[in-house]
């Protein structure tokens, strides 16, 4: 068993974690510091049981802030005004350390400056992480999880975190420095983020809470999820360019009756291929091995990826809109 966890650790993964990168080039930390404590052999499988049994997918993600207040130690302090709603919210530092009103909070970030951050600087110099669950989720779980994470992968940074329970689904807001202790920069990827997902979501089950990370591939979903920063906009009742942009394109569309392309249908296709195919390995393995419920959850996970449609949003808005169209014409023709 130990030899297939490993095999579907690698292929769910995918990749070797990358995260922290020397700016330098030069190391002068100690050996393997930022190494960070492996993954529990088998969460690959776990994750994918988890998908198939409809587990609650986790959420990490990394704003991007485009406004040049956002470098530097202004963007820092402007970041954490923002998570502690200007002090009103405690503050935790990776100590454990409660740090509590504005006061506190400025004599904290007082110290990191400390740390040669310029009040300017063509580089962000903090990371706004933040890790997510639907509503219904015990906060107190999503925090002590956060908590964890955060030990755990930032072990050598600086960071405060906060939780909001301001919207429906518990968040918490980590604000991690860049830079570790030893002069090291984080370069985070796309990949990265992944397995922070996967990490965070080990965290949670240690607190009892069912949840899966998985890549949209895994799932046969051709969608992706609305950005988190979007989101907070729509939210807000703030309509984003982009926004606009796919109303201008959808009344185009529906103008011409051209119905939207799929722009990556022969790469999306053979994805699903790959991803199923290496279902049914794992499968019949796990069957071989007697673990027979585990083979027929995998199994099932199979055949819903490869029954799933191929629809884009953009395909999605088209035919829904056409649709109701048509039956607010026939509407009128009734009346």
């Amino acid at each position: 068993m130990n030899d297939l966890n490993k095999r579907v650790d690698d292929w769910f993964l995918g990749y070797k974690t990358r995260s922290v990168k020397s700016k330098s080039g030069a190391d002068i930390s100690p050996r393997n510091h930022s190494k960070v404590k492996p993954l529990k052999s088998g969460s690959g499988i776990v994750n994918l049981k988890a998908a198939a049994l409809k587990h609650p997918e986790v959420m990490v993600k990394v704003p991007t802030r485009k406004s040049t207040n956002s470098k530097g130690m202004k963007g820092i302090r402007s970041h954490v005004d923002y998570i502690s709603r200007n002090g009103q919210l405690e503050l935790e530092d990776r100590d454990g350390h409660i740090i509590k009103g504005k006061k506190e909070i400025n004599q904290h970030l007082a110290d990191w400056k400390k740390l040669n951050i310029p009040e300017k600087s063509k580089y962000r110099e903090a990371l706004n992480v933040v890790l997510s669950m639907p509503a219904g989720t015990d906060p107190v779980a999503v925090k002590n999880a956060a908590r964890a994470f955060a030990q755990e992968q930032f072990e050598h940074h600086e960071y405060l975190f906060t939780q909001h329970l301001d919207q429906q689904h518990p968040h918490v807001h980590i604000c991690v420095l860049m830079r570790d202790e030893y002069g090291k920069r984080m370069n985070p990827r796309k990949n990265d983020l992944f397995e922070w997902r996967v990490r965070f979501a080990e965290k949670l089950r240690d607190e009892g809470v069912l949840c899966a990370a998985t890549k949209r591939q895994h799932r046969g979903r051709t969608q992706k999820s609305e950005k988190f920063s979007l989101r907070e906009m729509r939210m807000r009742g703030a309509v984003a360019n982009v926004h606009k942009l796919e109303a201008q394109f959808l009344i185009e569309a529906l103008k011409n009756n051209d119905r939207p392309k799929h722009p990556f249908i022969k790469e999306t296709m053979e994805t699903r291929g790959i991803v199923t195919e290496n279902y049914g390995l794992i499968a019949r393995e796990l069957y071989k091995m007697g673990n027979k419920e585990e083979a027929r959850i995998i199994s099932q996970l199979a055949k819903e990826v490869n029954q799933a449609g191929f629809t884009t949003q953009a395909q999605q808005q088209f035919d829904y809109t056409k649709r109701e169209l048509i039956e607010f014409d026939l509407n009128i023709e009734r009346e």
